[in-house]
C-alpha cells in the first residue's frame, strides 16, 4: 500500500484496487481495522449493473455489495475521488416492510414442509414420501401416505399395500414404490463415500444384488465351455458323500463291492434326478441334492435289527435291509412331501429372523467338522497337501499371477484334486504302502475302492431294483425323525445357497415348496434302493462360494454328469475312487464357508443388544454340546441316552438331538419368537425388518426373476401366490 497517503485510504475515499491475484476492484472504503489489517470495501456496481438492479428490485438504495479484503493482498491502488460517508446513520434504514414479508413467506413454507413431514414414521417411508410427491400431489394421514386423494400406502409401505383409487392410479404409484426400493438398495450398493450413519441407524451390508464380487448369479450363467468344467467340478465334489456313505454302510449291510458299486450308481443316479428337479421345480437355487449324512443313524438301526441277525446269507441279507430301508425312506418322505406342498413350513419360516439363522446356517456348516481334518489325518500325506495347493491356487495364484482370464480360482478344485491324485497313484504304485497297516493302505493307495473291478460298464439303475420294499412301523418313525432333522438342515443350506448364489432371501413359499421336492428326492431314494435319504449339499453350497458362480445352468450340468457317469458305471467308479483324505480336504474349506454364511447374517444383528448375545450364545453353545454329549454317550455305551423297551422311540429322540444344526436352530428359533419379541427395540436388534420385504413372493419384484417356475407352473403352486404376513 506504499504510494498513498494517509487520506487516500480514510472512509469514504472511492479507489480502484487491484489484487495480488489479479483481481480488479473499484469501490468506496466503508472501515478499515488495523489489528487485523483488513480492509471493509462497499463494491460500486457499473452503470449497467445499477440500472438493472433499480428496475428489477426494490429499495436499490438500500442493497449494499460489500467485500472484506486482506490489506497484505493489495497490489497497487488507485485514488479517485472523496464521497459521503458510506455510515451516514441519515442514508442507513431496515427496511421493516421488506422483513415483514420475508417472515411471512417463512412461516408459511414452514407450514408446508411440516405438512410433508411424517410423524412417527421410519426415513424409508419419509424417503418413499419425497419421492411420490416430485409428481403427484401427496399428504400424510397419520402414518398413511395419500396419493392423488384417493390411494393409500400403509405400513410397510410395499407395492401389496397400495389400495384404493383406479387401477392406474394403483399401478403409477406401485412402480414409484418398487423404483425407490430398488433405488434404495442401489444407492447402499456402491457409490461414492456415504456420509457416517447415527449410531442407532447403523445399516448392514447391502444385500447387494445381492452379493459383491459374484461372477455369475442364477439367471447369468458363464459361457458353456467354463459351464461344462464347473459342472464338471460340482461332479467332483459331491462324489465324496455319494461313496463314503454306501462304503460305510454297505459291509455292514452283508454286501461286497458288486453290491456297493451297484449303491454307489443308484445314488448317483438318483442325485442327478433330485438335483434337476429341485432346480427346475424346487426353490430353483444352484442347489446340488445329494446323500445324507442324517440319514445314517436310522440306517444302522435298520441294519442292527434283531429281524435281520438269523440270515446267514450275505447277499440275502443285504437284500433284506435293503428293502427294509426302502420301505422306511417312502413312509418318511411323506413327512418332506406333506409339509412342503401344504406350506406348514412356509408358516414356521416366515417366523425365521436373521439372528435366528445365524446359528442354523453357521452350524450347518461348522457342524460337520469332524468329517473334515479328522478325515485328512487318516493319511496325512495326501490331505494336506490338497488343502495347501487348494489355498493356493483359490487364493494366493489369482492375486500373483493378475491374469485376465480367472482359471486358478474358478477351476481350482479340478487342479489341485488332479495334481493330489497323480501324486497318490505315483505313491500307490511306488510301493509306499506296500507294507502299510491294511486300514492305511485303504484310506491312501488309488486301487482299494473296489468300484471299478465290481462297476459293469453300462447299467442303468430302475425303481424296486432290490425287490419289493418291506415296512416296518418302527423303522419308518425312526426314519421320519431324520427326515425331519434334514428338513430343518437343509433350511439353512438353502439360505447359504441363495447367499452364494447372489439372490434375494428365499420367499418362504418357494423354501417351503422345495422341501416339498426335496421329500420326493427321498421317496425316489426309496424306490431306486440307495440306502440313505437326501438332502442339499453342503459341501457343494461351500464350492459356490470359492468359484463365485451361483448359477443354476452350472449345477443342471453337473446333475448330467451325474446321471451320465452313474449309467457308464466303469467310467464313473474311476472318479469315485479318488482316495476319501482327497476330499476331506475339500471339505475343510467347503464346509467353512457355508459356516461363515451364517455369521455374515449377524451384520442384520443389533450385536450391542444382551439379548442378541444370549440368543446366539446358548443356541451355538447348545448346539455344540447336545449332541456331542449323545455322541460321546453312544460311542461308549452302544446305545443313545434315550434307551427305553421302544426301538423307535429311542431312535428318534437319538437321531434329533445329535444334529448340531437342529438342536442350534431350534433354540435360537424358541428364543428369538419367545423372548420380548414384540418390543420395537427386539425387532431392530434380531434383524426381522430386514426380511421383512421377503416374506411373501410378490412382496419383491426380483422373486419372479429368481424363483418364478417354467413352463408358467406357478398356478399349479397355489402357495407361492398367498401375499398374508406374520402379525409381528
Amino acid at each position: 500500500m506504499e504510494g498513498g497517503g494517509g487520506e487516500e485510504l480514510a472512509v469514504g475515499c472511492v479507489l480502484s484496487l487491484r489484487t495480488t491475484l489479479g483481481d480488479e476492484i473499484q469501490g468506496q472504503i466503508v472501515a478499515y481495522d488495523r489489528p487485523s489489517n483488513i480492509l471493509v470495501i462497499h463494491i460500486l456496481l457499473a452503470l449497467f449493473d445499477r440500472i438493472f438492479f433499480f428496475f428489477f428490485f426494490s429499495n436499490a438504495g438500500a442493497q449494499r455489495n460489500i467485500r472484506l479484503l486482506k490489506a497484505n493482498y493489495i497490489q497497487d491502488f488507485t485514488y479517485l475521488k472523496k464521497a459521503g460517508d458510506p455510515l451516514d446513520l441519515n442514508k442507513c434504514y431496515i427496511d421493516l416492510a421488506g422483513l415483514q414479508a420475508r417472515e411471512e413467506a417463512s412461516l408459511r413454507q414452514a407450514e408446508i414442509e411440516a405438512e410433508r413431514i411424517g410423524v412417527g414414521v421410519t426415513c424409508e417411508a419419509q424417503s418413499l414420501f419425497d419421492a411420490l410427491s416430485k409428481t403427484l400431489p401427496v399428504r400424510w394421514d397419520k402414518t398413511v401416505i395419500v396419493v392423488m386423494n384417493e390411494v393409500r400406502v400403509s405400513i410397510p409401505y410395499l407395492p401389496e399395500n397400495v389400495t384404493g383409487g383406479t387401477p392406474a392410479a394403483i399401478d403409477r404409484v406401485k412402480k414409484v414404490v418398487l423404483e425407490e426400493e430398488r433405488r434404495g438398495e442401489g444407492m447402499a450398493g456402491g457409490g461414492g463415500a456415504a456420509p457416517a450413519p447415527k449410531q442407532d441407524e447403523l445399516q448392514p451390508h447391502p444385500v447387494k444384488d445381492q452379493l459383491p464380487n459374484v461372477s455369475y448369479c442364477i439367471n447369468s450363467p458363464p459361457p458353456w465351455p467354463e459351464a461344462i468344467l464347473l459342472g464338471f467340478q460340482h461332479f467332483l465334489v459331491m462324489l465324496g458323500t455319494t461313496v463314503i456313505i454306501p462304503t460305510a454302510l454297505v459291509p455292514q449291510m452283508g454286501g461286497g463291492n458288486d453290491e456297493k458299486a451297484r449303491v454307489v450308481q443308484t445314488l448317483l443316479f438318483v442325485a442327478g434326478i433330485n438335483t434337476l428337479f429341485q432346480t427346475l421345480f424346487g426353490t430353483r437355487l444352484p442347489a446340488v441334492i445329494g446323500g445324507s449324512y442324517t440319514f445314517v443313524v436310522p440306517t444302522i438301526s435298520i441294519i442292527l435289527a434283531g429281524r435281520y441277525s438269523n440270515i446267514v446269507d450275505p447277499h440275502e441279507k443285504f437284500l433284506r435291509i435293503m428293502r427294509g430301508t426302502q420301505g422306511a425312506l417312502i413312509v418318511a418322505s411323506t413327512l418332506q412331501i406333506i409339509v412342503g406342498f401344504s406350506g406348514l413350513w412356509r408358516n414356521v419360516a416366515r417366523f425365521l429372523s436373521p439372528l435366528a439363522a445365524v446359528p442354523l446356517v453357521a452350524l450347518a456348516g461348522f457342524g460337520l467338522y469332524e468329517l473334515g481334518f479328522p478325515g485328512v489325518a487318516k493319511c496325512i500325506e495326501i490331505g494336506l497337501p490338497q488343502i495347501i495347493l487348494l489355498v493356493i491356487f483359490s487364493q494366493y495364484l489369482p492375486h500373483s499371477l493378475h491374469s485376465e482370464k480367472p482359471v486358478f480360482d474358478r477351476f481350482s478344485v479340478i487342479l489341485s484334486v488332479a495334481i493330489v491324485w497323480l501324486y497318490a497313484y505315483f505313491l500307490t504304485v511306488g510301493g509306499a504302502y506296500r507294507h502299510s497297516p491294511p486300514k492305511t493302505q485303504l484310506h491312501c493307495r488309488t486301487d482299494r475302492s473296489g468300484l471299478v473291478g465290481g462297476s459293469p460298464w453300462i447299467r442303468f439303475p430302475y425303481p424296486f431294483q432290490w425287490g419289493a420294499p418291506t415296512f416296518d412301523a418302527g423303522e419308518a418313525f425312526a426314519m421320519m425323525a431324520a427326515s425331519f432333522v434334514s428338513l430343518v438342515e437343509s433350511t439353512g443350506t438353502f439360505i447359504a445357497v441363495t447367499r452364494y448364489a447372489s439372490a434375494t432371501p428365499l420367499p418362504p413359499s418357494v423354501l417351503s415348496r422345495g422341501i416339498g421336492w426335496q421329500g420326493i428326492g427321498i421317496l425316489l431314494d426309496g424306490l431306486f434302493g440307495t440306502a440313505n435319504g437326501s438332502s442339499v449339499s453342503v459341501e457343494n453350497a461351500g464350492l459356490l462360494a470359492l468359484t463365485r458362480i451361483g448359477s443354476r445352468r452350472v449345477v443342471q450340468i453337473s446333475a448330467g454328469f451325474m446321471i451320465f457317469f452313474s449309467i457308464l458305471g466303469k467310467f464313473g467308479a474311476v472318479f469315485a475312487s479318488i482316495p476319501a483324505p482327497i476330499f476331506a480336504a475339500l471339505y475343510c474349506l467347503f464346509f467353512a464357508y457355508v459356516g461363515a454364511a451364517g455369521l455374515s447374517f449377524l451384520q442384520f444383528c443389533n450385536l450391542n443388544s444382551f439379548r442378541t448375545k444370549f440368543i446366539l450364545g446358548l443356541s451355538v453353545f447348545m448346539g455344540l454340546s447336545v449332541p456331542q454329549y449323545f455322541n460321546e454317550y453312544t460311542s461308549v455305551a452302544g446305545y443313545g441316552p434315550v434307551h427305553t423297551k421302544a426301538r423307535w422311540f429311542n431312535d428318534i429322540v437319538n437321531v434329533i438331538f445329535s444334529s448340531k444344526p437342529f438342536v442350534a436352530g431350534l433354540v435360537a428359533f424358541f428364543l428369538d419368537n419367545a423372548l420380548h419379541r414384540h418390543h420395537d427395540a427386539t425387532k431392530r436388534d434380531r434383524g426381522y425388518h430386514w426380511w421383512k420385504r421377503f416374506r411373501s413372493f410378490k412382496a419383491d419384484g426380483r422373486s419372479d426373476e429368481f424363483y418364478s417356475l417354467p413352463f408358467n407352473l406357478n398356478k399349479f403352486f397355489p402357495s407361492i401366490l398367498s401375499n398374508s404376513t406374520p402379525g409381528n
